[in-house]
C-alpha cells in the first residue's frame, strides 16, 4: 500500500487498563485462522442439524444460504461504517475507536488489527442469532445463519488478503484490492464495503478511483 498512517505516531490500542490486553493480543495476528476454524465449525454443524435433525430440504436450505450471505454483505456495510468508523468528541470512544478500529487505520499492513478475535464477535453472533430466529423461526434459521456466518468469514478473509498481499490472486478481484486501499488512504469516510461495492453505491459512499 502506498500512502502514510492517519497519525505519525502509533499507540498500541488499549481500552480499559493502562497496559494493552495482551492475553487477547498474544494471537491477533492468527486470528483469521481461528475465525475460519471456529466459525466453520458453527456452519457445518448448521447445516448438518437443519437438515439431518430438522429435515429442511435441500432447495429451501439453498435459499436460505445465500439469502444469509446476502444479509451479511449488508450488515458488513452498515457496521463498517456506523459503528468501526464512529467517533465523538469523548475519550472513552476514541479509546473504544482505537481499540476497534483505529489501530487498524493506522498500521493497515499490521496483521494483528486485521480480523476481529472470535472473543469479541460471537457475543455478537449470538445476539444476532436470536435476532433471525425471531424473524425466520427455528427451522429456518440455521442455514441462513449458516450462510450469514459463511459470508462474514469471506469478508474476514478478503480483508486479511487484502492487506497481506499487494496485488489480489484474479484480476476480476482487482476493483475491490483498489477500492479498499482507497478508503484506507484517500476517502476514510466512503468506500465501506469490503466483499462487494453495491451497498456504496446503493446509499452514495462510493466513488469512482
Amino acid at each position: 500500500m502506498a500512502g502514510k498512517p492517519r497519525r505519525n505516531a502509533f499507540t498500541y490500542p488499549q481500552l480499559f487498563f493502562r497496559q494493552p490486553w495482551e492475553w487477547l493480543s498474544r494471537y491477533r495476528a492468527t486470528n483469521t485462522h481461528i475465525a475460519w476454524a471456529f466459525y466453520g465449525t458453527i456452519i457445518a454443524g448448521a447445516l448438518w442439524y437443519a437438515h439431518v435433525k430438522l429435515q429442511v430440504p435441500l432447495w429451501q436450505m439453498g435459499i436460505l444460504f445465500i439469502a444469509g450471505a446476502f444479509t451479511w454483505t449488508f450488515m458488513e456495510y452498515l457496521l463498517h461504517r456506523f459503528v468501526l468508523h464512529y467517533v465523538e468528541d469523548s475519550p472513552w470512544i476514541h479509546r473504544w475507536h482505537n481499540f476497534i478500529h483505529g489501530a487498524h487505520h493506522d498500521v493497515p499492513n499490521d496483521l494483528r488489527f486485521v480480523t476481529a478475535s472470535p472473543f469479541v464477535t460471537f457475543p455478537i453472533a449470538v445476539l444476532l442469532w436470536a435476532l433471525f430466529y425471531l424473524v425466520l423461526g427455528w427451522n429456518w434459521v440455521w442455514p441462513f445463519f449458516a450462510g450469514f456466518g459463511l459470508g462474514y468469514l469471506l469478508y474476514e478473509y478478503t480483508h486479511y488478503a487484502i492487506h497481506k498481499y499487494p496485488q489480489p490472486p484474479h484480476p476480476l478481484l482487482k476493483g475491490l484490492w483498489q477500492n479498499h486501499y482507497l478508503h484506507h488512504y484517500r476517502t476514510p469516510e466512503k468506500r465501506f464495503g469490503v466483499t462487494t461495492t453495491l451497498w456504496d453505491r446503493v446509499f452514495g459512499t462510493y466513488e469512482k478511483a
